[in-house]
């Protein structure tokens, strides 16, 4: 059985990122402070979000995982820390579970029969948040790919999609 969830386009995606980019007041940061975003929301006792760092022996089979019906992020340990470092995958790891946690809240999100389009597949608007969120188009349209991927600690692959909607 496949997932689906609230169709979504990319535009749309794209500005959900931006208003989070603008919340957080680094709408115009290059790198994407995700790891201290995590930390500072599963501090907040107003915010209802938390989130675990598993042991890698724990979780061997994924980076990441986020539950909404809770709001709990679940990050494998060396995943956590290459993020720390910033590891462009690692880091691209942690934005794509809070693109989960952002928009898959359980009443977005069921079950479907057949092949989900890509605009309601959950798995491709978490891809398309991290993205999105890491290198706006509006703050790389001037640069090359290794400009992008070096200022916003991205990898070469998503700098070279990002560029492409620019």
């Amino acid at each position: 059985m496949n997932v689906s969830a609230t169709p979504r386009s990319r535009k749309e995606i794209r500005r959900i990122a931006n208003l989070i980019r603008k919340e957080f007041e680094v709408e115009n940061e290059f790198c994407f402070p995700i790891v201290e975003i995590i930390e500072y929301l599963g501090a907040d006792e107003n915010f209802p979000f938390d989130y675990e760092i598993v042991d890698s022996s724990e979780m061997t089979d994924t980076y990441g995982v986020t539950n909404t019906t809770v709001n709990l992020m679940r990050i494998r340990e060396n995943v956590y820390e290459g993020a720390i470092r910033g590891n462009p995958r690692d880091r691209f790891t942690l934005c794509h579970e809070f693109g989960h946690l952002v928009l898959h809240q359980p009443e977005s999100v069921g079950f479907a029969r057949g092949k989900v389009p890509a605009y309601c597949d959950p798995e491709w608007q978490a891809n398309t948040f991290a993205a999105e969120l890491m290198a706006p188009v509006d703050l790389i349209k001037d640069m090359d790919t290794d400009e992008i991927c070096k200022l916003c600690r991205v990898s070469y692959s998503c700098a070279e999609i990002q560029k492409k909607f620019c």
